[in-house]
């Protein structure tokens, strides 16, 4: 019999709401981790996969750049910058500058004045 009641008290004991009530916070403490440590991988995930995206543009830049620097780096290229930045010719080559003409009817027209306009309405104007 006393087995009986060993059993009783701790069934009270746990169903008690002092109990009931820590349980009830660990619960919803725990809960609120959860969603905490749930709401930071979804942000780590965001941000590796904008890395991976600039890991992939900053992978096309640097074949772009190694190719410029081929390029520059053989005699062909040489020659080509020089000409396009310098106006260069190589013994016997001419060099042609074409020039457009001036347009005759380039002349500015000043703006026109405001006329008794409030200064507040120029502001929001």
């Amino acid at each position: 019999m006393l087995q009986f009641y060993e059993k009783r008290s701790w069934r009270g004991a746990l169903k008690s709401w002092w109990v009931v009530g820590i349980l009830g916070f660990v619960c919803l403490f725990l809960l609120w981790v959860v969603f905490d440590r749930y709401s930071i991988e979804r942000d780590m995930a965001a941000r590796r996969l904008e890395a991976e995206a600039h890991v992939v543009e900053l992978e096309v830049r640097r074949e772009h750049i190694k190719d410029k620097v081929e390029y520059l780096g053989s005699e062909r290229g040489m020659e080509a910058e020089m000409r396009r930045n310098f106006d260069v010719a190589q013994p016997g080559e001419q060099v042609v500058i074409i020039v457009d003409e001036e347009k005759k009817d380039s002349e500015v027209t000043p703006l026109q004045p405001i006329a008794d306009t409030p200064p507040w309405y120029i502001f929001w104007r």
